[in-house]
């Protein structure tokens, strides 16, 4: 019997290249926002069942085979509902096969290792099922993916990448995606500027550390807060706005933003927008597919009109 020899740094190598692959197309796919760091931690997990294989017994490699692909999906994307994981785990789990698939054909066309081993690779009557159900498995799986991308190419149509500026010092730009939404018709009070919804979790690491002061105080249980601005902060008058909305029982106050700077990149290229932008505590797409609302004007205008 031969003994194969393996290079630990290498396996690692080239493990982690096809995770951090099949992880950023998995995102492009189903349209996931996932940071780098995020990718990095979803490689990292990636790499135990490679130490496990040369280190540990057979049991926990197997093990940790079904268990850190739950995992490395889990850490990369934010899921909010168990939907959108098992949607992300969907799309891991395909693209590892036909990139697995794939690269092990190569390896046997061009007979690496002489060939795809010394055994004779065949299936049996025993175990002749295997075919069948793997056959099922992608058909159904391979469905529930191009429904998913149908309803991703719609989205493509009303979703567009915004650019804010919020002048925070080193940390003031943040990067999200927008749907269109046709019943958002909120103006800025005092400058008439069309509105961009926005989620408050997502845009308040990038504010301005006297925005952000603000935004931690109660504002809201006050009937009317532009006293309480004048008597605070007075210098932010410039910056902050409070935009009236109605409510189901009662008017309420949505507080604007107005950024330094606002760019909307489409097919036709980047353009800036000027806009204020609200803030709101509730999450906008529970899917994560989008984290703002734009107004129709800034689509139907564009640019600086």
């Amino acid at each position: 019997m031969g003994v194969a020899e393996t290079y630990l740094d290498l396996d690692i190598l080239i493990n982690g290249g096809m995770d951090a692959l099949i992880l950023t197309l998995t995102s492009r796919l189903i349209r996931l926002p996932v940071r780098p760091s995020r990718i990095l931690a979803g490689v990292l997990l990636g790499e135990i069942p490679v130490l496990l294989a040369c280190y540990s017994a057979s049991p926990w490699t197997t093990l940790s085979k079904w268990v850190i692909p739950f995992l490395m999906v889990g850490v990369t994307f934010t899921a909010r509902r168990p939907y959108t994981f098992f949607k992300a785990m969907v799309g891991f789990w395909l693209l590892s096969a036909g990139l697995g698939g794939f690269v092990y054909a190569v390896w046997g066309w061009v007979q690496f290792d002489n060939g795809l081993g010394s055994e004779l690779f065949s299936l049996a009557l025993k175990n002749l099922w295997v075919l069948p159900l793997g056959a099922l498995m992608w058909w159904f799986l391979q469905r529930l993916w191009l429904r998913w991308q149908e309803r991703n190419a719609v989205l493509e149509q009303v979703i567009y990448d915004l650019e804010i500026d919020f002048g925070g010092e080193g940390r003031g730009v943040v990067c999200i995606k927008a749907l269109l939404d046709t019943g958002n018709h909120l103006r800025d009070p005092l400058n008439g500027l069309p509105v961009i919804l926005l989620e408050e979790e997502v845009a308040v690491a990038s504010l301005p550390d006297n925005v952000r002061s603000f935004l931690n105080i109660p504002w809201n249980d006050y009937a009317d807060p532009w006293p309480l601005l004048w008597k605070l902060n007075p210098s932010l008058v410039k910056r902050l706005v409070f935009i009236p909305f109605q409510a189901i029982d009662r008017q309420s106050w949505l507080m604007g933003i107005r950024p330094e700077r606002v760019t909307c990149f489409d097919k036709k290229g980047s353009r800036q927008i000027k806009a204020t932008v609200a803030l709101v505590k509730q999450v906008l797409s529970s899917e994560g597919e989008y984290q703002a609302l734009i107004h129709p004007e800034h689509v139907q205008k564009g640019g600086d009109e």
